[in-house]
């Protein structure tokens, strides 16, 4: 199987996690939207009310107007007794009359069926006693250096769910002289608030209404447009797996018989990887190092490459140049740059005898050394042009001999902790098989999480 089959069969069960992914995002954006636009439609509601209160207010002025209001300079008791007879005439809730001084020269209010006045002490700094609930003075008088008196005045008020209008209107005498203020408070009446919630309740409904189909109109189009999108994705992660793939097994073919020895290095590097937790990008850098490791053999001559036996040293120079050649290579396709640790460190040894650079110890990148480990283990139990293999428990001797050598000692103890199952697991397998398993890591655990992180 290739990694564009696996693919296929891979993208079905991560369509779950494709809708979660999308109403992670989906969900927050529709209560922002409802919030946005429900708090918008009902200030813009609430204005429609206010005007229409204000209106029904300044239409029951108007009729209270006509009939003729009562002179300031009456005494207090008869005064009273004519602003309970307006009350009786109206609908107001109550009548306060000021002097051209701001001093409150009386008021009167409408009783509840409980013998009660209307309970407008919500708006007093201090709870009067029930027999006593009126408005503290008034706050739309004008200022008392004022020299042209405003005209009427109006706010809206809401007292437990019941809306009121706090109106303010100056009283003139015949000659158009100022005499004083009347304040009055007209109840919204019943029905009308009824109609005018209901009105704001179906206006808040319908809009939530119109942004949750909106939000499940799209919710199919952006699952169709990820899912393009991830596929597109998937199948250039699948071309840029197989173009390494390849290119690796095109090296490892010129030394070697078959490609298994690039598969075999690259499942026995991951499974000591994973065996001391490493981290996934670190995985998916030592898959990569692993497949292109000797990429830059391509520009070393047959002669030297494949010479039955040892090489003079100056064929072991031009031997060298294949780590820089590698490099070169590389450093043409960006995607290709997460093997570079492993391409330019795999000769370096933990004495420091190495090359190309001389590394030692940890100087040498943590992939580099534990590849090094894997390479020549595999190298000695692999037919090669210039040797026969070595038996497994030869190779093993031969390895622990270099070990604070050429090897880290604490990787190469990991290692021959997990040789023996993967020695028996993974040497003797059919390259098919082994690249049915590397494709399944590569693209099902560790390069298909590196590609769809957000």
């Amino acid at each position: 199987m290739t990694a564009t089959d696996y693919l296929d069969t891979f993208l079905n069960p991560h369509r779950i996690a494709i809708h979660r992914a999308i109403l992670a995002r989906l969900i927050p954006v529709w209560l922002l939207l409802s919030l946005i636009l429900g708090g918008s439609a009902y200030w813009i509601e609430s204005q429609r009310v206010n005007n229409t209160v204000l209106d029904l207010s300044m239409k029951a002025m108007q009729r209270f107007e006509q009939i003729s209001p009562p002179a300031l300079a009456t005494p207090p008791a008869a005064l009273n007794t004519q602003l309970d007879q307006l009350l009786r005439q109206t609908q107001f809730a109550g009548i306060r009359l000021y002097d051209v001084d701001h001093r409150l020269l009386t008021e009167s209010w409408r009783l509840h069926a409980n013998s009660k006045r209307i309970p407008l002490y919500a708006f007093s700094s201090e709870r009067h006693p029930a027999d006593n609930w009126h408005l503290p003075s008034s706050t739309m008088l004008p200022t008392p250096d004022s020299k042209h008196p405003e005209p009427a005045r109006q706010t809206p008020l809401q007292i437990d769910h019941q809306y009121y209008v706090q109106s303010l209107h100056p009283l003139r005498d015949a000659t158009g002289r100022l005499t004083g203020y009347m304040e009055v408070i007209y109840p919204l009446p019943a029905e009308t608030a009824k109609v005018i919630g209901a009105r704001i309740g179906d206006t808040l409904f319908m809009v939530l209404l119109v942004v949750a189909l909106s939000s499940l109109a799209l919710y199919p189009i952006i699952v169709a447009l990820n899912r393009d999108s991830i596929r597109l994705s998937h199948n250039l992660l699948a071309s840029n797996v197989e173009l390494m793939r390849v290119l690796g097994s095109a090296i490892a073919k010129r030394d070697s018989d078959t490609d298994s020895h690039n598969f075999r290095v690259t499942l026995y590097a991951v499974e000591l990887a994973q065996a001391m937790d490493r981290p996934s990008k670190e995985v998916i850098a030592l898959m990569a190092g692993a497949f292109l490791h000797d990429v830059g053999k391509i520009g070393i001559s047959d002669s030297i490459l494949l010479k039955p036996g040892p090489l003079n040293p100056q064929e072991f120079e031009v031997m060298k140049t294949h780590v820089k050649i590698g490099l070169e290579i590389i450093s043409e396709v960006k995607w290709l740059s997460l093997a570079e640790e492993v391409v330019a460190c795999h000769h370096e040894k933990y004495d420091g005898s190495g090359y190309p650079f001389g590394l030692k110890g940890q100087q040498i990148p943590f992939n580099a050394r534990l590849f090094a480990i894997i390479d020549v283990f595999d190298a000695l139990t692999s037919k090669r042009p210039y040797k026969a293999a070595f038996p497994y428990e030869t190779a093993i001797e031969m390895m622990l001999q270099d070990s604070g050598r050429h090897f880290d000692p604490l990787l190469l103890s990991h290692f021959i902790t997990l040789a023996p199952v993967l020695y028996a697991r993974y040497y003797q397998a059919e390259t098919r098989s082994l690249r049915h398993k590397l494709s399944e890591i590569a693209v099902g655990k560790y390069f298909h999480q590196s590609n769809s992180a957000p």
